[in-house]
């Protein structure tokens, strides 16, 4: 698969995902993706997306300013 922005090879690999929830900020740690080594862009597969998507759900109800959490492939984590 090609990078979207420069056409560059991507490979797998691990980031750290963050967001900014206004009341939280939320990092996911050894998060899986595609990289691409020239321009730096990350990819996501839609399992993984969809993963992200649950812990941030779980993390909005929690009271804390800064949630971090290691990515698992687990729903039940």
């Amino acid at each position: 698969m090609t990078c979207y922005a420069c056409n560059y090879e991507l490979k797998p690999g691990t980031t750290t995902y963050f967001v900014d929830l206004k009341s939280c900020m939320v990092i996911v740690k050894n998060v899986p993706c595609l990289k691409c080594d020239k321009c730096g862009e990350v990819f996501y597969s839609d399992e993984v997306a969809e993963r992200l998507d649950d812990i941030i759900k779980q993390v909005r109800s929690l009271v804390t300013e800064i949630a971090v959490i290691e990515y698992t492939d687990n729903k039940a984590a």
